[in-house]
């Protein structure tokens, strides 16, 4: 009996949200194979789904999206990125591996509806005339793995009593961070505060060239002290503001919370800092160089 195989290289239907198909295919033996999952995107919504991937592509090696949900480390495991991604795939379990080339590829097609097929083996990418197929890489050998609900909440406790500031970062904000951690070369930003307001400072190693990037933000109690804070949450692509909470979780430790959106998805990011108390170091400004500290997920 011969294998029917559906065609997935002309898509025919608009789709105004995601549709999603299972079917099986039969082979040779009449035995049902491996589950196969169809989920047609149309133009604007897959356009915004290699947006938000594409937040990842220069912190991560791979993608592991799990049940239609993005939870998972950078590549220096100084950050979690979470997305809900179900209003674009549904339900789907999707995996890419060397993921910065994969979305060069597929952004050729990203003006039109994508037919997006996934098996235990594969997963292809099906424009107006182009197909991607990639293989499904092993889940063992994956950098960037998926964290389930479970791991992910014995990793740190938020409480809304905890947060010590609470900041909307807007568009012209986070451009002018983007372009002045670009020409400084750092790796992380200086969150200063300073008694009843903080400010957002950047400053490069050799301490010669310095930016006072906003200031007079409120905070929620008065501190004398410093936090570097990774670039990466700051600089992301993003539709509206960002909205940047402190939450001082234990002693000197803060676990920093970053939210925003593209299109109907809701990204949001987690990092750890430390409290620093300031120096006076010969009437100069504390490095916002040092290193932040990675998240401790126990592994």
């Amino acid at each position: 009996m011969a294998t029917v195989k559906p065609r997935i290289l002309h898509a025919t239907v608009i789709c105004l949200e995601p549709t999603i198909s299972n079917c099986w295919a039969n082979g040779m033996t009449g035995r049902k194979e491996k589950q196969k999952m169809e989920v047609t995107i149309n133009p604007k919504d897959f356009s915004n789904l290699l947006r938000c991937l594409s937040l990842l592509k220069n912190n991560c090696n791979d993608v592991e999206i799990r049940g239609g949900i993005l939870r998972q480390r950078t590549n220096n495991r100084a950050c979690i990125f979470e997305m809900d991604l179900t209003p674009l795939v549904s339900d789907c379990d999707l995996v890419l591996s060397n993921v910065k080339n994969k979305l060069s590829l597929l952004k050729t097609i990203s003006k039109q509806e994508v037919k997006v097929c996934i098996t235990d083996n594969d997963i292809s990418f099906s424009g107006e005339r182009s197909t991607f197929k990639f293989a499904m890489p092993r889940p063992d050998f994956l950098d960037n793995k998926f964290l389930s609900g479970e791991d992910f909440a014995r990793i740190f406790t938020l409480r809304e009593e905890d947060v010590i500031l609470e900041y909307a970062v807007t568009k012209d904000i986070s451009s002018l961070m983007k372009v002045t951690s670009g020409q400084f070369k750092i790796v992380s930003f200086q969150i200063s505060l300073e008694g009843a307001t903080a400010a957002i400072i950047a400053t490069t190693t050799d301490k010669k060239q310095y930016s006072r990037i906003e200031q007079g933000i409120p905070i929620k109690k008065p501190l004398k002290c410093f936090s570097n804070i990774v670039v990466e949450p700051f600089l992301i692509d993003h539709d509206g503001d960002i909205l940047f909470k402190m939450y001082n979780v234990q002693d000197t430790i803060c676990i920093d919370t970053f939210e925003t959106s593209i299109g109907k998805i809701t990204i949001k990011v987690y990092c750890r800092s430390q409290l620093i108390e300031e120096l006076e170091l010969d009437n100069s400004e504390p490095n916002a160089e040092q290193s932040p500290d990675a998240i401790n997920t126990g592994d």
